[in-house]
């Protein structure tokens, strides 16, 4: 069941993440199109749409990252060290992670308050909507942590 709602999860992470491209995008082009182009007037919009698509974009793309372990992990040891220290270095590059999730959960939750009390000036949206984006990543790390780590301890029993 959790197995199932995590491939669910990353799958509505992805579709976003190509949803916030196509915005960032669309966006650019304005811009560049705006500069270069007499009859196309220049969008103020379109700056904040850029800034926060590519927050959402990096802070999602950081979690599909942590699903698939290619993130925040760097293999410095050889593949063929011995079983306990192989195991000692995933006992810590997973108590790392958590540590890691947990102040991205708990400090961005206050840095998404701290935003959530402003506007933006051009467009006038509340800035929570891009603070919003730190406690999300560090919920979706603690899921794709998780998923991977039971992931992991059946691989483990089974071997």
């Amino acid at each position: 069941m959790f197995e199932t709602f995590i491939r669910i999860y990353k799958r509505i992470l992805e579709i976003l993440i190509m949803i916030l491209m196509t915005g960032l995008l669309i966006a650019v082009t304005l811009q560049i199109l705006g500069r270069y182009v007499p009859f196309i007037p220049r969008y103020i919009w379109t700056v904040e749409v850029v800034n926060i698509t590519l927050i959402w974009v990096i802070f999602l793309g950081a979690a599909i990252g942590v699903k698939e372990s290619r993130h925040f992990f760097v293999d410095f040891l050889p593949k063929n060290v011995g079983r306990g220290i192989e195991m000692t270095s995933r006992v810590l590059y997973y108590t790392l992670m958590f540590i890691i999730t947990g102040v991205f959960i708990y400090y961005g939750y206050r840095f998404f308050l701290m935003g959530y009390v402003q506007e933006s000036q051009a467009t006038g949206l509340n800035l929570g909507v891009v603070y919003l984006s730190v406690p999300v990543a560090g919920v979706s790390w603690l899921l794709f942590l998780t998923s991977n780590l039971i992931q992991e301890i059946r691989e483990r029993r089974h071997s």
